[in-house]
């Protein structure tokens, strides 16, 4: 009879790998609560009309840390918001992961030694017209 367990390794709590994860998701929940306070302290602020920059920074600086530590007390207090918590992590990171690789598709540039060797053969098999119908042969059969 076959088994129904999972034949995946199991993860130890020591390992390597989990540790990071766990590391870098709790940071990346960290400082995105401080940027969701940042972000709802500045349109308080708007509409209150406070235009001084002086007086934003004084009282961004004040209210974002008093805000973000009771935020972080009441979480800690109600085991259901832990647990929101928990799972929001891995969203977090999802969130994180998917906009480093927009940003890094949006601006990699292939400077490779494969990439300029791939660009030269193109450029000269579109020199010699042999090379050219058979790359065309190839392309049609495809």
């Amino acid at each position: 009879m076959a088994s129904t367990e999972s034949t995946a390794p199991k993860l130890s709590e020591d390992d390597p790998i989990k540790v990071l994860f766990d590391m870098a998701s709790y940071w990346a929940t960290i400082w995105s609560l401080i940027a969701l306070c940042l972000w709802l302290e500045l349109e308080v602020l708007k509409r209150l009309d406070i235009e001084a920059g002086g007086v934003r920074v004084a009282i961004l600086l004040v209210s974002t840390p008093a805000i973000f530590l009771a935020t972080v007390t009441r979480i800690e207090k109600n085991p259901k918001a832990r647990l929101i918590l928990e799972r929001a992590r891995y969203v977090v990171i999802l969130v994180a992961a998917a906009l480093l690789g927009a940003y890094l598709h949006a601006h990699h540039k292939d400077q490779s030694y494969e990439s300029a060797l791939r660009d030269g053969a193109v450029l000269a098999c579109a020199e010699i017209a042999a090379c050219r119908e058979d790359a065309a042969k190839y392309a049609n059969t495809r």
